[in-house]
C-alpha cells in the first residue's frame, strides 16, 4: 500500500490551491460545525458527491477543525495522482489483501490527536440526492483499532437560488452511539436527512 506523508511545500501548494479554488467557484460557504474533538483524532464520516470532495474537507481543516488532513483513496487512483500522497493521501485496494493493512493504517494515524481521517463509507460518488446510504465494513474496522477517535458526520450541500455560483454548506456533528457500522449507518441516514430537509424549506 502506499502510505501518507506529509511535505510542507505540497501541504502549503495545496491550501493555497483550495483557498483559490474555493473563492473562484463558490459564491458563499457556510459551514455549521457543531463539533467537539479539540484533543482527539478525528474520523470524518461524508457524503461522496464530486471531485471537490477531498478539497472541502482540506479547507475545513484549515478553518473550522484545526487538524492535519488524511484521506483515503483507491490505490489505482492514488497512483495516477502520487503527489497526494504528500499530502495525506493513503491507499486502498478493495478486494486485495492489502484491505486489512489499509485499514489498521487508518487506525494508526487515528491515534495521534491531531490528526484526521476522511472516509467515504459508501466507496462509491454518488448524486448529491442519494440519501439510500449503506456503509462498508470498513468504519467497524477502524474504530477497533483507534477507539479514542471521535467520529464526526459530514454532509455537503449546494444550491444555486439567484447566482451563477453556487452557494456551499457544510454541516459537521459529533456520534455518539455503538461502534458498530450499522448503527453509525441508521444515524448517519438521520443526520443527512434531517438536513437535506432543512434545504428543501430553504426559500430566499
Amino acid at each position: 500500500m502506499i502510505k501518507a506523508k506529509q511535505h510542507p511545500l505540497v501541504n502549503l501548494f495545496f491550501k493555497v490551491y483550495v483557498h483559490l479554488k474555493m473563492k473562484r467557484h463558490f459564491n458563499y460557504v457556510k459551514a455549521d460545525v457543531n463539533v467537539q474533538a479539540d484533543d482527539s483524532p478525528v474520523l470524518l464520516i461524508a457524503n461522496h458527491i464530486s471531485w471537490w470532495d477531498g478539497f472541502w474537507v482540506l479547507y475545513l481543516c484549515q478553518h473550522f477543525l484545526h487538524k492535519k488532513f488524511h484521506f483515503m483513496m483507491l490505490e489505482k487512483e492514488l497512483r495516477k495522482r502520487i503527489l497526494f500522497s504528500y499530502s495525506g493521501g493513503f491507499s486502498i485496494a478493495p478486494g486485495s489483501r492489502e484491505t486489512i493493512e489499509s485499514l489498521e493504517y487508518a487506525g494508526s494515524l487515528l491515534t495521534r490527536s491531531d490528526n484526521l481521517v476522511l472516509m467515504f463509507p459508501q466507496g462509491k460518488l454518488h448524486s448529491i440526492y442519494h440519501d439510500q446510504f449503506s456503509f462498508q465494513k470498513g468504519v467497524e474496522k477502524i474504530i477497533k483499532h483507534a477507539p479514542e477517535a471521535k467520529i464526526v458526520f459530514m454532509a455537503s450541500l449546494i444550491d444555486y437560488f439567484d447566482h451563477p455560483k453556487p452557494d456551499l454548506f457544510f454541516y459537521l456533528q459529533n456520534y455518539e452511539g455503538p461502534a458498530n457500522s450499522e448503527a453509525i449507518e441508521a444515524s448517519y441516514r438521520e443526520f443527512f436527512r434531517k438536513h437535506t430537509q432543512h434545504h428543501k424549506e430553504m426559500v430566499l
